[in-house]
């Protein structure tokens, strides 16, 4: 029904097949919301049996390497974007530190490395394509950074945004008992499975994907998606606006690139202009690839205007010598104070003084 079963399916067939116990999973990637994937405050378990490991970084490889006990390893190719940090949100935007940037060749290398040693150790790869899909190319992240995985999981994507979790695999590795013991079952349960509203909508995809258009002009839609981006910051270098994007294929990212404190309220002036984003704001913003170069150019227009408004407001002024390590000391700083009722002379941080922001005609 979801892709968070989807995924608990994917580690519950590792470890049933492996007879491992741990599942792998790297810093800051969503794997979907069930306590297995996401351990630490407020999904405490009683079973310690999930490493959160770094990406990129050869400690972990190490690990890979030694120990016994790791049954999967669990990738969301989405995470290229902002390796070993979480999803950006508006939610924690308190200053302009925001850090997102895609180097393809280094990642792809990373995963290429990462199959090796999965190999190596008979430890089951996992690719979590719930977000990214087959936006990245015709066969997903695989065929995109040219890696195999063991098993992948996809989402409502293959399902035309009905609730859908579907895991694919290695023949071995999917089937749910031993030939040995044929009694000896991985269970498998859902209310949904095989909804037949949903089966349709599934059938009408893989359909259409297969088509020859489809699949010859995934390297012209590409680039069309990276000059989109490259149109827009330039407008906004031109405009000397302190907004960028950055992105992977048809997934954006803002980034501010003046320290400010209310860089959150860019997507309000966004809506104003009739640009209505998720819940986590300019963070993540996933674009439908039937977009035409109409919609696009609509799109660039009211997110100029919107960054032009709010710099007219005055909500990006800062005094000379601002910094984003002297914003959120400020912050702090006013936190304590609610919590605690300091005085604000009791030891306050020095913070230049905020210009009062123009009032719009």
């Amino acid at each position: 029904m979801s892709g968070t079963e989807a995924v608990m399916q994917a580690a519950r067939l590792a470890r049933y097949h492996t007879r491992r116990s741990h599942l792998v999973r790297f810093c800051g990637a969503y794997h979907g919301w069930w306590d297995g994937v996401q351990p630490g405050i407020g999904t405490q378990r009683q079973v310690d049996d999930v490493y959160t490991l770094k990406d990129m970084d050869e400690d972990t490889l190490t690990v890979l390497r030694t120990r016994d006990d790791i049954a999967c390893v669990l990738v969301s190719p989405f995470q290229a974007l902002h390796p070993n940090g979480g999803a950006p949100g508006d939610a924690t935007l308190a200053a302009s530190d925001r850090h997102c940037h895609f180097d393809p060749e280094p990642y792809r290398q990373w995963l290429h490395t990462l199959r090796e040693v999965c190999t190596e150790r008979g430890i089951v790869l996992i690719f979590d394509e719930i977000f990214s899909g087959f936006r990245l190319a015709w066969g997903g992240a695989q065929e995109y950074f040219g890696v195999r995985a063991d098993m992948v999981t996809y989402g409502k994507t293959l399902g035309g945004g009905l609730p859908v979790g579907v895991l694919t695999g290695r023949q071995d590795l999917m089937k749910r008992y031993r030939e040995d013991r044929p009694t000896d079952v991985c269970f498998a349960r859902g209310t949904f499975n095989s909804h037949p509203h949903v089966m349709g909508c599934m059938n009408v995809f893989l359909e259409r994907i297969e088509a020859p258009d489809i699949r010859e002009g995934y390297p012209a839609l590409r680039r069309q998606w990276y000059e989109w981006a490259e149109r827009l910051n330039a407008a906004l270098a031109e405009r000397e606006l302190p907004v960028r994007v950055v992105n992977l294929v048809s997934i954006w990212s803002v980034l501010y690139t003046r320290p400010s404190r209310y860089n959150w309220m860019f997507q309000y002036y966004l809506r104003a202009e009739g640009l209505l984003l998720s819940w986590t704001g300019t963070g993540r913003l996933i674009f439908s690839h039937n977009f035409t170069e109409e919609d696009m150019q609509a799109v660039i227009t009211r997110f100029v205007a919107a960054a032009e408004a709010m710099e007219h407001d005055g909500w990006w002024w800062s005094a000379p010598g601002t910094t984003n390590k002297g914003i959120k000391r400020r912050i702090l700083r006013e936190m304590a104070v609610r919590a605690l009722g300091w005085r604000e002379s009791e030891g306050p941080v020095p913070v230049p003084a905020r210009q009062e922001p123009a009032s719009r005609g």
